[in-house]
C-alpha cells in the first residue's frame, strides 16, 4: 500500500452537478451513482470545479432542518429546492495522481474529508475516496 498511488485506485467516472442545481437533485445523484460525494461545477463551465457536497452534509442539513422547524416536512421540501452550491464545501483539498495513497490517509482522516478530486496538473481526471483508500488497505 505504501507504493500504490492515487492514480492505481481513483474513479475515472467523476459525478458532476452543476452549482445551480438544487440540493435534491445532489441527493438524488448520491443515491443512484452511490458515491459518497458529487462535484459542484460551475453552470457555464463543466471543467470548472467549485465545490464538493458528500452525504455528511446531506445528513447535517437534514438533521437542522427536521429538528428546527415546527413544520419540518414543508421545510424540507423547501431546503431540497435551495441551489446546491449554498450547502457544497468550497475548501477542496486536490491531489496529483501521482500523489502516494499513504500520504493522504491522515489528511483525509484529520480534515474528515470522503471524496478528493484528482488532477493531473490542471485537468481533472479522476476522484477518490475513503471508500477506495479502504479497500486497497484491508480489501
Amino acid at each position: 500500500m505504501l507504493k500504490v498511488s492515487v492514480e492505481d485506485i481513483m474513479s475515472e467516472d467523476i459525478v458532476t452537478i452543476k452549482e445551480n442545481a438544487t440540493i435534491g437533485q445532489a441527493a438524488h445523484l448520491l443515491l443512484r451513482f452511490r458515491v459518497n460525494g458529487i462535484l459542484v461545477v460551475k453552470k457555464n463551465n463543466p471543467r470548472k470545479l467549485v465545490g464538493i457536497v458528500t452525504t455528511t452534509d446531506l445528513l447535517r442539513i437534514l438533521d437542522s432542518t427536521l429538528f428546527a422547524h415546527k413544520h419540518r416536512i414543508d421545510k424540507l421540501r423547501e431546503v431540497a429546492g435551495f441551489p446546491v452550491n449554498r450547502i457544497a464545501r468550497k475548501d477542496i483539498l486536490k491531489v496529483q495522481k501521482g500523489v502516494k495513497v499513504s500520504k493522504l490517509i491522515a489528511i483525509i482522516h484529520k480534515r474528515h474529508i470522503h471524496t478528493i478530486p484528482v488532477y493531473d496538473g490542471d485537468k481533472l481526471v479522476g476522484v477518490i475516496g475513503r471508500h477506495d483508500i479502504l479497500n486497497v488497505a484491508f480489501g
